[in-house]
């Protein structure tokens, strides 16, 4: 059931694709804007996602496995947690305590995912609106 819904949004990002390419009012580079700013996305995406991760160095991970002093950030053993959407990634104590690992880079996403949404969103509009501009 999952292929259904995939399927589907790539018909939808096609015919905004297409709608955003053939808009007449939209200047080249906003529409050219998404072909950069995806691929930017998803690296950045990635970057966020393997922030947690310990494998890489060990000895300089971001969260560490033995206990730290106790009042310094938080007490008990660490671990890292990644969520994929919104991407966040953070450490977590036992105590509760977390700890937001790349907040700089959760921000610099945020505005590729907007400068690829947006402009295919004003395509999609385009599309649905004037139909027949997609045939030329």
């Amino acid at each position: 059931m999952t292929l259904l819904p995939v399927f589907a949004g790539l018909v939808l990002v096609q015919v905004a694709l297409r709608g955003l390419l053939t808009h007449p009012r939209l200047p080249l580079w906003l529409r050219t804007a998404v072909f950069w700013a995806a691929p930017c996305c998803a690296v950045t995406w990635t970057m966020i996602m393997t922030a947690d991760d310990p494998f890489l160095f060990p000895e300089t991970a971001p969260c560490p496995r033995e206990p730290m002093r106790e009042g310094f950030l938080g007490g008990g053993k660490a671990w890292g947690v990644s969520t994929p959407f919104p991407p966040r990634a953070y450490c977590q104590w036992e105590d509760g305590t977390t700890y937001d690992l790349a907040p700089g880079a959760v921000f610099v996403f945020w505005v590729f995912f907007a400068l690829t949404v947006l402009p295919l969103a004003a395509g999609l509009w385009h599309a649905l609106r004037e139909p027949e501009a997609l045939r030329r």
